[in-house]
C-alpha cells in the first residue's frame, strides 16, 4: 500500500467519524422537556382530565424521524400521526380511561418504524395517582344489567319499566343539586328537559327486537359480563348521583355487546337507553 492510498484511506475514516459524531451529537441533543404539569408526581379526581405539553428539538426529531409514543402501565395507547413533529407536543390524559388507583404514564421518542420501548431515544414518566369522586354507591352495575336482560328474555314488559327513568327519580335528582352556580343550574335545565315517558316510550318500543336478539345471540344472565377493556364512561357526576355509559359483553357462543346509559344514584340505577351491537366483541377481544 503507497503513501497516498494510506492518506486517502485515513482521510475516509476521519469523514465517517466526523459525520457519525455530528448525528450522535443531534440524537442526543433531543431537548425531550416536561413543561406541563410541572412536577412528575401527579393526583387528581376520577373526573378530571390532566393536561400534557411537551417541547423538543424539533430539528433534531424530524433529522432521524423519530416520533411519540404514548405508553400507559406499559401498554402502547396511542402514536403522534404527523409525519414531521412539532413542539409542543400537547396530549389528554383522561382519569376516567386509567380508572381509580395509581398508574404510570410515559412519553417514549421512538425512532421511526420502532414500537420497541427498550429503544426509547428519550422518554418521560409521569406518575398518576387517580382518587375517587364524591359520589359513593351500593349499586352494582352488573347484576342491574344482567336483570334487564332477564327481563328481555322473559317478555316483560312491565318488569322492564321498573328499571328505567321515570319523573318522580328525574325529580328527585333534580332537587338533590344545591346551589346554583352556572355549572349547577345548566345540569339541572339539562335534565329537566329530559321527557321520562318519551324515554320509556322509546326504549320499550324497541323491546321485541331487543328481545329477539338476545334469544338468538344465547343471552343470558350468566353470559353477561362486564368488559373491562371497554371504556365505563362517567359522563356527569355529582354528590349524590352519576351518569354512566357502561358496554357489557356477551359471549355465550356468540359474540354480542350490550350498552346501557344510566342515572346511578346511592342505592338505585334508573336506565335511559340500551342498544346491542354484534360483530364488535371479537375485534375487541382478539
Amino acid at each position: 500500500m503507497n503513501k497516498h492510498t494510506i492518506f486517502f484511506s485515513k482521510l475516509a475514516v476521519l469523514i465517517t467519524l466526523s459525520i457519525f459524531g455530528n448525528t450522535l451529537f443531534a440524537q442526543n441533543d433531543f431537548a425531550f422537556k416536561l413543561v406541563k404539569p410541572n412536577q412528575n408526581d401527579q393526583i387528581i379526581n376520577k373526573t378530571e382530565e390532566l393536561s400534557v405539553e411537551i417541547t423538543f428539538n424539533v430539528e433534531a426529531v424530524n433529522e432521524i424521524g423519530a416520533y411519540i409514543a404514548t405508553v400507559a402501565d406499559s401498554k402502547i395507547v396511542r402514536f403522534s400521526a404527523a409525519t414531521t413533529m412539532e413542539s409542543t407536543f400537547t396530549d389528554n390524559i383522561s382519569a376516567a380511561y386509567l380508572g381509580e388507583g395509581k398508574h404510570i404514564v410515559e412519553y417514549m421518542l421512538l425512532p421511526s418504524g420502532s414500537k420497541d420501548q427498550t429503544e426509547a431515544l428519550a422518554k418521560i414518566a409521569i406518575n398518576i395517582e387517580i382518587k375517587g369522586g364524591s359520589f359513593k354507591t351500593d349499586v352494582d352495575i352488573e347484576s342491574f344489567t344482567q336483570d334487564i336482560v332477564e327481563t328481555i328474555r322473559k317478555n316483560d314488559v312491565e318488569a322492564f319499566k321498573s328499571y328505567c327513568i321515570d319523573k318522580n327519580a328525574m325529580d328527585g335528582m333534580i332537587n338533590s343539586i344545591k346551589g346554583d352556580s352556572q355549572k349547577e343550574s345548566g345540569i339541572k335545565a339539562e335534565l329537566s328537559s329530559m321527557n321520562t315517558e318519551n324515554l320509556r316510550k322509546e326504549m320499550t318500543a324497541n323491546f321485541s327486537k331487543l328481545q329477539k336478539a338476545l334469544l338468538e345471540k344465547n343471552a343470558d344472565r350468566s353470559t353477561t359480563k362486564f368488559l373491562g377493556f371497554l371504556e365505563k364512561d362517567i359522563n356527569l357526576e355529582m354528590p349524590e348521583f352519576s351518569v354512566m355509559d357502561i358496554r357489557f359483553g356477551i359471549d355465550g357462543g356468540n359474540s354480542f355487546i350490550i350498552s346501557i346509559n344510566a342515572f346511578i344514584t346511592k342505592d338505585k340505577a334508573y336506565l335511559f337507553d340500551f342498544e346491542f351491537h354484534t360483530g364488535l366483541f371479537d375485534f375487541m377481544r382478539n
